[in-house]
């Protein structure tokens, strides 16, 4: 997808500032960006150079300015050739496909184990598409144009579906494989009932805002699938917000696991705020602490020494 034409095309519409425009793409579940803001700005400065938009400065009483973008002529013709020149191809280079290309030497419970983590992953990639174009600036359209938002959210809710149905009939091969050893079947069984037993999830409600409170006595956010079952249960519930209480495992503190990295990308990818009970200590690991001290400046992860400092930072704007 072409961002640059995307912002010609959003900016066809009316003139938007680029967090106007930022607002918009990330809310809107078919439209590709980096998550930069950079990308933003860089692209609204290469339109300017190039003359297919202009910029104005709005003065605004008590805020400060507001730099806002209009299309010129020469943007709206570059717009029109583009919408009518060829289309790509639906994309075919997919993780999930490579993982089964490669996946012949799983177990049977190896290979399940892998399938429903991507059914997961689908499952809430669907809630979230449904409810963010719900949300979205293109919900808004004239009734005259609204058959195309039925139609776009068609062509969602398929693409998913599809996928799922997919996984079902791969999941019909995979019985075929051998059954995992008694020990890890052991292993895997053990790994749910801690889960069951460590991760308690409750919703919280404060005014009109909800948050996901999860609490548990073992360790939590001891992998990466750790987070994709509270973002699961973030998305079941329509909250956008998570408290997290309890102890943190060794391998989220020692950043050379790679677990912190990828549980805090996961709440950044599904725009989760997360708030985390932790009192960090001079004893902990120093790239640990270094890395918190950086998530102060952000509005996506924090650390808290208590659970009321922690939900007044969650529920604020």
């Amino acid at each position: 997808m072409s961002f640059k034409h995307t912002l010609l095309g959003l900016l066809n519409v009316e003139p938007l500032s680029g967090y106007d425009i930022k607002k918009i793409v990330e809310k809107t579940p078919f439209m590709y960006w980096s998550g930069n803001n950079n990308q933003i700005y860089s692209t609204l400065s290469e339109l300017l150079a190039e003359g297919q938009v202009i910029k104005e400065t709005q003065h605004q009483e008590g805020a400060p300015s507001r730099k806002v973008y209009s299309i010129t002529q020469k943007g709206v013709n570059e717009l029109n050739r583009w919408l009518t020149s060829d289309t790509d191809a639906p994309v075919l280079r997919r993780q999930i496909l490579v993982k089964l290309a490669l996946a012949s030497h799983l177990s049977r419970a190896e290979a399940e184990e892998m399938l429903d983590s991507y059914a997961r992953t689908v499952r809430m990639e669907m809630a979230l598409a449904d409810r963010h174009l719900a949300q979205s600036r293109f919900s808004e359209l004239p009734a005259e144009q609204a058959v195309f938002l039925e139609l776009i959210r068609e062509n969602i809710a398929s693409l998913y579906s599809a996928e799922l149905n997919w996984l079902e009939k791969v999941r019909e091969a995979a019985e075929a494989l051998p059954e995992l050893a008694a020990r890890k079947e052991d292993e895997a069984m053990q790994h749910k009932d801690e889960v069951k037993e460590t991760m308690n999830c409750q919703v919280k409600e404060i005014g009109q805002r909800k948050y996901l409170h999860v609490t548990g006595g073992g360790c939590l956010l001891s992998e990466e699938r750790d987070a994709l079952d509270i973002i699961s249960q973030c998305v079941s519930h329509g909250i956008n917000a998570v408290l997290i209480e309890g102890e943190l495992s060794e391998g989220f503190l020692k950043l050379s696991t790679g677990v912190a990295g990828a549980v805090l990308q996961k709440f950044v990818n599904y725009n989760i705020r997360a708030a985390v009970v932790h009192r960090v200590a001079t004893d902990q690991p120093l790239r640990f602490r270094e890395m918190m001290a950086e998530q102060r400046s952000g509005n996506t992860f924090r650390m808290f020494d208590s659970t009321a400092e922690a939900a007044e930072w969650l529920l604020s704007d």
